[in-house]
């Protein structure tokens, strides 16, 4: 590619797909002037230095993620929450920028007033507000690792459950349940807790 063809957003969409091939630790100005066929000091003309450029990866891909509110609080928050794992689901290295560095640009801004529209939609405000959607982040971050770890392990599923019961009736008496959902259900599951949570909260400031 002619360097002169060279924009913010056709790098961007560049370094996304090389880490989505080959991982986060792959990524390097050179390695990625070498997809675009430039030198990597063309990359530097647009980017200062690679954070700068992870800012801009992550803008990339919020661009198309927030969907737009419908007015309900609890179907609004539902599908933020969807529309965030699925973002990961298919940038899952794009996880690890996010848990790792602070990232503050207009796109994720947007994405995070979305967030708090749907809270205050939910009748929360000040105090209240920030420990909802900080719960609400924790789960998702939390569920997300959770999942990319069993699902990037080599063990099956089944291999997490646990078979230690002789002498633990607790955990004997829950085993009927243990393989009974799959990852999609588990986290809608978990997510209905949340908003319950949520909804217990509302009309409150603190």
């Amino acid at each position: 590619m002619p360097a002169g063809e060279l924009n913010r957003s056709v790098i961007a969409r560049a370094a996304l797909t090389l880490v989505d091939r080959e991982g986060l630790g792959a990524l390097s100005m050179r390695r990625l002037g070498a997809e675009l066929g430039v030198e990597g000091m063309a990359v530097y003309h647009h980017f200062a230095n690679k954070d700068a450029l992870l800012d801009e990866v992550v803008t990339e891909v919020l661009r198309q993620t927030a969907p737009e509110p419908t007015g309900d609080w609890r179907a609004d928050v539902r599908a933020l929450s969807h529309a965030f794992r699925n973002t990961v689901r298919a940038h899952p290295a794009l996880l690890m920028v996010t848990m790792t560095r602070p990232v503050d640009t207009p796109e994720t801004a947007a994405f995070r007033e979305a967030q708090y529209a749907a809270l205050t939609a939910a009748g929360l405000s000040g105090g209240a507000l920030l420990d909802a959607h900080r719960t609400w982040g924790s789960y998702l971050v939390g569920y997300l690792v959770v999942e990319y770890q069993a699902e990037h392990s080599g063990y099956r599923d089944s291999d997490w459950t646990p078979t230690r019961r002789d002498g633990f009736p607790l955990t004997a008496g829950l085993s009927p349940y243990q393989a009974g959902r799959g990852w999609d259900e588990q986290f809608d599951v978990g997510l209905d807790l949340v908003l319950d949570g949520i909804s217990a909260l509302r009309g409150r400031s603190r």
